[in-house]
């Protein structure tokens, strides 16, 4: 067989194709050698005289048109052309492309790729954007494959994490004793918090999630040194008390001579004098340098010390802003 060279549709690209296209690109280079460049064109018609094994074999992969392999119009029962896409190459089982494989049998078969009846989550949909990219670019299939590849290929670098890094990385780290975990009552509140070294910006939001842990409060610390505090936003978890006891914390640990009182020692953003806490409301995250730290120095807070803080922190023992009131 040659080398792919092209990739056939009979019609614009849909949410439907398109991520059968990602799966061979992604998946397929070794039964398909060449995939991976394959141009995208479109027939309305198929070459008289040649069936869709014959223009496979001179480098064509015919998706949804010429009765082959890949046309799920000439499938029994409700299919898909990325889910026979998926069964050929063997990956249907694959728990990082399952929420693809579900938007595009619900786009197609349903015509429901975005579920919300909010006027502007249906307008910024995948499935409107790809629409309205057919309706601009016409004549070029080519660029609407190109534009929608790169979101297709991060959502999937992403569940890759979710799924198989991320979870492989933290029972590591928690048979190897590194993870530490503990509960915090705030007002009446049980708050599951946990502390880790990880360097994925990803782990936190994994440990949020229902598959990590479900934790509330992430204490996270990257080899630099740095370490972010991040919450479960659906818990309303008060930071202002955990604020003022890092920010005195870190004056301490860094011998400066600075009397504050708590109020201002809660304050939203940054505190000049104490740069290397910000505090963000709107996230309801306290960040020594966020994912890119660059010019913020790492807490000269011990690490060691930092379950004993956060538990102060969080449990307002110090300070409770709603009694200073």
């Amino acid at each position: 067989m040659a080398n792919i060279k092209v990739i056939v549709l009979p019609v614009r690209p849909q949410p439907d194709t398109l991520v059968a296209i990602f799966l061979l690109k992604r998946f397929g280079k070794e039964k398909f050698p060449g995939v991976e460049d394959a141009a995208l064109e479109i027939w309305q018609t198929m070459p008289v005289g040649k069936s869709a094994e014959v223009l496979e074999e001179e480098g064509h992969i015919l998706i949804d048109i010429g009765g082959g392999k890949f046309d799920h119009h000439n499938q029994k029962g409700k299919t898909t052309a990325s889910q026979l896409v998926a069964d050929y190459l063997g990956i249907s089982e694959d728990a990082s492309i399952a929420k693809l494989l579900e938007y595009a049998y619900r786009d197609d078969i349903f015509g429901k790729g975005t579920v919300s009846e909010d006027s502007i989550d249906r307008a910024f949909g995948l499935s409107a954007i790809i629409y309205t990219l057919n309706k601009n670019l016409p004549k070029n299939p080519q660029k609407v494959m190109d534009i929608i590849l790169p979101i297709l290929i991060s959502h999937h670098n992403e569940e890759l994490k979710r799924t198989k890094e991320l979870p492989e990385e933290f029972n590591k780290k928690m048979e190897d004793g590194t993870v530490r975990t503990l509960e915090v009552k705030q007002r009446g509140k049980k708050l599951k918090v946990i502390f880790i070294d990880s360097e994925s910006p990803s782990m936190s939001g994994y440990l949020r999630s229902q598959n990590g842990g479900k934790f509330d409060v992430v204490a996270q610390r990257s080899q630099t040194g740095h370490v972010n505090i991040l919450t479960r936003q659906a818990k309303h978890i008060d930071l202002r008390s955990l604020a003022v006891v890092l920010r005195l914390e870190e004056i301490s640990a860094r011998g400066r001579n600075l009397e504050f009182s708590a109020a201002d020692l809660s304050r939203t953003g940054r505190v000049k004098e104490v740069p290397e806490w910000y505090y963000d409301r709107a996230t309801n995250t306290i960040q020594n340098g966020g994912v890119n730290p660059k010019e913020v120095e790492p807490t000269a807070i011990f690490w060691e010390k930092m379950p004993q803080l956060l538990t102060v922190g969080l449990s307002e023992e110090i300070w409770s802003p709603i009694e200073s009131k």
